[in-house]
This record gives structure tokens, sequence and C-alpha cells, in this order.
């Protein structure tokens, strides 16, 4: 499992990345999720993101945050902690425990601090997306009793994981 940064060479091919169909109400569209990282960027936030690759195949795509916490709504654990924005796995390739190797190497690449040094890492998922409920609790992320919206708050101590 590799991740490597969007550019101009792998960009088209990671828009075209898709879910399965009854997925598609619980995560944005990769556009809109690149176009928010831009923007983002260009408030001064620390935004990243990445195609997933297993072995030579794009598989998926991953976004990451660090600090960013000025925005309605945002959790307690956003401050100066990483936040898992986006992640997602093709639709050709789900099924294949390819969610929980790119989720342990997207971890150890946050354990390296590249943002800044955080403590933990959290996500949100919508309560109905049982799937990604089990993914990130296999993973070891638990609930800290935060909501964002009516999406649930699961959170990772990065300093005693992996």
């Amino acid at each position: 499992m590799e991740l490597k940064r969007i550019t101009n060479q792998n960009l088209w091919d990671v828009v075209n990345l898709k879910v399965k169909s009854d997925q598609k109400e619980y995560i944005a569209d990769n556009t809109i999720s690149l176009l928010e990282a831009y923007a983002t960027q260009n408030e001064g936030e620390k935004v990243e993101t990445f195609a997933i690759y297993e072995k030579d195949n794009l598989v998926g795509f991953a976004m990451i945050n660090f600090n960013v916490c000025n925005w309605e709504g945002a959790p307690k654990v956003a401050r100066n902690n990483y936040c898992l924005w986006r992640f997602m796995i093709d639709q050709k390739y789900q099924d294949q425990a390819l969610g929980i190797d790119a989720l342990v190497c997207l971890i150890r690449y946050i354990k390296s601090m590249p943002l800044g040094r955080g403590k933990k890492l959290y996500l949100s998922y919508v309560p109905t997306n049982v799937a990604a409920e089990k993914l990130y609790k296999a993973a070891g992320f638990v609930p800290n009793g935060e909501k964002i919206g009516e999406e649930i708050v699961l959170v990772l101590d990065l300093e005693n994981q992996l």
C-alpha cells in the first residue's frame, strides 16, 4: 500500500474513482473533496490529498487536515489534531481488505506528524453507514461523544497505536 500526492498525472484518475451506488449518500464526490482541499489550503490551512495505490493500481483517495477548527460545528477534538477528512476505496477494490490496509498506511503517515504535532486523529461518519463504522472501529477508532451535525465523531489516540 502506498500514498501518492495528487498531481496532474493522477488527478483525473482520482476524480474518476467511484464508490458503490448504495454508498454515494455517505461520501462526497472526489471532485468536491479536491475543490474543498484547494479552497481550505488557500485559506492558509493545512490539508493534504492522496491517491492510494496497491501495487500499481489506484484503489482509493484520502484527504487529511491538521488543526482546521475555525468552522461552525467543529468538534473540540479538531483543535491541534489531525482529521481524516475524506477516505474512500473504489468500488472495484472493495471487499478485499484494502480499506483497513489503507487506513493503517494513513495512520503510519500521520504518526510522522507531517503537518504539526497532534495527539489524536478524528473522523466522522453517518450513523447508517455500518460498513464505515465497522472499518473504523476495527482500526482502533472509538467514539468521543461528539457529533458533527448528525455524524458521529470517532477518535484514534496516535500515541498508543501502531
